[in-house]
């Protein structure tokens, strides 16, 4: 697999992906080449590279959007368009009359906005570059579909969670999971009582969760079971997560969250020594800011990596817990975090490395917090 580093940001494109069937799931495209005769003499050929020895299926555009190129060895003229599902398209062609000077081959520029619109903002969405012989009576494409993000395994914006108020500040209505409605414990999210604790310090807000209580009570979030990952050799955890602040007195909790992964599976920055745990440290919201409590996740985003191993591969019972503060005993600290927007997505080598760019795990320095695409015109 090559790799191609293009205006406004990384961008790679990949060989080794299906093209049909995926494009066909996304927006109703059932072949990749179309014309009349199979046995014909047009041809055209899409390349990641003017060198690529091989054409690809489909490609890879990096979440940070920003400029792409393919190259096209075609012995008919053709027109370069786009297609994609959304009500306003998040990629267009720019030019496809260009030549590469080293190999003669013509040069499509793909412009893709930025993955970033809603809170799923990893999670892969698909277009379909279609090249289509300029000459009409010909009956002859070739339709590249284009993905951006990858597949997620387990997702929870928990929207559904209307527990209270919005405000962190204010505890009134907020609901341990254990009382969850039959509806939401069936998602599968669970957390681990204390024991002599009636219920799991765990708390269901409107819209995201609480871990602890302000009696030095810990707490955990584990994620649900799914036969989806089994065959998985890579995973990428994201969440959100900010400390609490008292509005009051200023006074801050500790910040500290261990994430761990349970049932098979390692955290990849550790792999050779095979730890599955990783340590990191929430920020805290800004409560004098003029746009809080809308702006308090801003900033806080976490991606996490799990990997499997010979010794330990990931399975059907792999799962990722998220820890702050103790569950064995209160602290005379409080360690309240507060979670949102907790996904697993799995990774494929040719897809774009989000462990490199991000430098490994911890802060999310990517994507952060999501944004309007239409700042990035």
């Amino acid at each position: 697999m090559r790799k191609t580093f293009l205006t406004k940001g990384f961008v790679r494109f990949s060989r080794g992906l299906a093209g049909a069937a995926l494009i066909a799931a996304a927006i109703g495209i059932t072949s990749c080449e179309t014309h009349s005769n199979s046995d014909r003499n047009e041809s055209i050929k899409v390349y990641a590279d003017p060198i690529a020895k091989e054409p690809i299926d489909a490609g890879i555009v990096g979440v940070k959007g920003g400029l792409a190129k393919l190259y096209v060895d075609a012995n008919i003229d053709f027109v370069a368009t786009w297609e994609d599902d959304a009500a306003t398209p998040w990629a267009k062609v720019v030019d496809y009359s260009s030549t590469d000077p080293q190999t003669g081959l013509r040069v499509i520029t793909l412009k893709a906005n930025r993955r970033s619109t809603t809170s799923s903002y990893y999670t892969r969405r698909t277009g379909m570059l279609i090249l289509a012989a300029s000459d009409g009576e010909l009956n002859y494409n070739r339709i590249i579909p284009i993905h951006q993000g990858s597949t997620a395994r387990v997702s929870n914006d928990f929207a559904t969670l209307k527990y209270g108020k919005t405000d962190p500040r204010f505890t009134d209505g907020e609901t341990p999971i254990d009382n969850w409605t039959t509806a939401q414990k069936n998602l599968g999210f669970t957390s681990t009582t204390i024991e002599g604790e009636e219920v799991a310090h765990c708390y269901g807000k409107n819209g995201y969760l609480k871990l602890g209580d302000d009696k030095g009570h810990g707490a955990d979030l584990i994620s649900p079971y799914t036969n989806t990952l089994r065959n998985d050799s890579l995973l990428m955890v994201s969440f959100r997560a900010v400390a609490f602040t008292d509005y009051m007195t200023g006074a801050r909790d500790d910040n500290k969250i261990t994430v761990e992964v349970l049932g098979g599976g390692v955290i990849r920055d550790f792999a050779q020594s095979e730890k599955t745990t990783i340590d990191l440290e929430a920020g805290y919201y800004d409560i004098s800011s003029e746009e809080f409590p809308e702006d308090m996740w801003e900033g806080h985003d976490f991606l996490v990596f799990v990997a499997g191993t010979k010794a330990n591969p990931i399975t059907a019972n792999t799962r990722v817990r998220i820890i702050c503060g103790s569950l064995t005993q209160n602290s005379a600290v409080n360690n309240r975090i507060y979670l949102d927007n907790f996904y697993i997505r799995r990774l494929q080598k040719v897809e774009e490395d989000y462990f490199a760019e991000n430098n490994g795990s911890g802060k999310d320095i990517i994507l952060g917090a999501p944004f309007d695409e239409e700042e990035q015109e």
